[in-house]
């Protein structure tokens, strides 16, 4: 009781702070996830650990998720990433007996699957901040599999979650979610030979994540594709606005612009030196963090960890401070004034060398 209490509270923070980080959250097909089935969810790999926040905060069922296992470097580590359902799963390069320390991580998710909660898993395997879907690793289908045969009285669906930002690094950006329909693994699970099971399954994932995906699988000439689908203004966060797109720059045809693209209005100039000053914590901290961080693909994460931990307590102690001096009044109005103009720090990414860009 208490372990699932502490999952839906961060949840339900973690929401909150998810609501404040981004501009725009778009959700579509959740209905597709099944109430009274256990449930793989397998999502393209985006922004490191930014993928499964996003996915565990926008469905209501409780879930386990995959991290690298070099992440769990101690202890206490792994008891905290335990407690927000985060998981390691061991490569060939951690050790002789990964294989084995996956077989332990794989029953346990197993049985919570049988409890009716839900794992994801990234089948890329990596991450990559490229708008195109890459080759998916079979290693779902072992749990899957696994599951059925441990449970066959039980089903599960395999979930293809398409996760899009129109820019992974930034704050304001836009993101949506894309839960695609839902698979039956039991039809795979039943076929005699299952290697070839395993691939078909597969197989079928890939199909069903590329209409979900912003995908230009033009390797080549992606820089060169990526640059022109942005010069029609269309929203990198929504495939099915851009897949056309592209498929008409692959085509060799000129696409026509959809909208304008728009600098910061005069109001966000106006606001954006007191947001600036206001968030002073958060903007220092981040420009010292960010050096350490080589992968831009972290930069995201490390921005929502810094707006959910070290924003909250640097407004509660300046509110105090105006209500010291100034009394409570005008501290409430300062606390509103800081939650309405905060987002217009999104500007300072492309307008100031003060700023969070990559």
């Amino acid at each position: 009781m208490r372990r699932k209490f502490w999952y839906f509270y961060m949840r339900a923070y973690i929401q909150l702070g998810l609501h404040f980080f981004y501009k725009n959250i778009r959700v579509v097909g959740a209905k597709n996830v099944p109430k009274n089935r256990a449930v793989i969810f397998l999502p393209n790999h985006v922004n490191t650990f930014m993928d499964a926040v996003v996915v565990a905060t926008t469905h209501p069922k409780m879930s386990h998720h995959m991290a690298r296992a070099d992440v769990f470097n101690s202890p206490r580590l792994i008891w905290l990433m335990s407690t927000i359902n985060l998981r390691p799963i061991y490569r060939l390069r951690d050790g002789k007996d990964a294989v084995t320390k996956n077989e332990q991580v794989f029953q346990q998710l197993q049985d919570f699957m049988n409890d009716g909660e839900c794992v994801m898993m990234h089948p890329e395997g990596t991450h990559t901040m490229d708008y195109r879907l890459r080759s998916l690793k079979k290693g779902f289908t072992r749990l899957a599999f696994g599951f059925l045969e441990q449970f066959p009285d039980k089903e599960v669906d395999i979930i293809p979650v398409g996760i899009n930002y129109d820019n992974p690094t930034d704050y304001g950006s836009n993101i949506s979610i894309h839960y695609g329909k839902p698979i039956d693994a039991r039809p795979y699970f039943e076929m005699q030979d299952q290697n070839k099971a395993s691939q078909a399954l597969t197989q079928d994932v890939n199909q069903a994540l590329l209409p979900l995906v912003t995908n230009i699988d033009d390797v080549e000439n992606y820089d060169k594709i990526l640059e022109r689908l942005k010069a029609t203004g269309a929203d990198l966060s929504n495939p099915a606005e851009c897949n056309p797109i592209i498929q008409e720059i692959e085509n060799g045809e000129n696409p026509k612009p959809i909208r304008k693209i728009k600098g910061p209005g005069i109001i966000n100039k106006i606001i954006f030196p007191f947001a600036l000053i206001n968030n002073w914590a958060a903007v220092l901290m981040w420009k010292k963090m960010k050096p350490t961080f080589k992968d831009p693909a972290w930069h995201g994460p490390m921005k929502l960890a810094l707006g959910i931990s070290l924003v909250p307590i640097t407004y509660a102690l300046q509110t105090l401070l105006v209500a010291f001096f100034f009394g409570w009044v005008w501290a409430l109005i300062y606390l509103f004034l800081s939650m309405i103009t905060v987002r217009s720090l999104r500007i300072g990414q492309s307008a100031t060398r003060l700023s969070f860009h990559p």
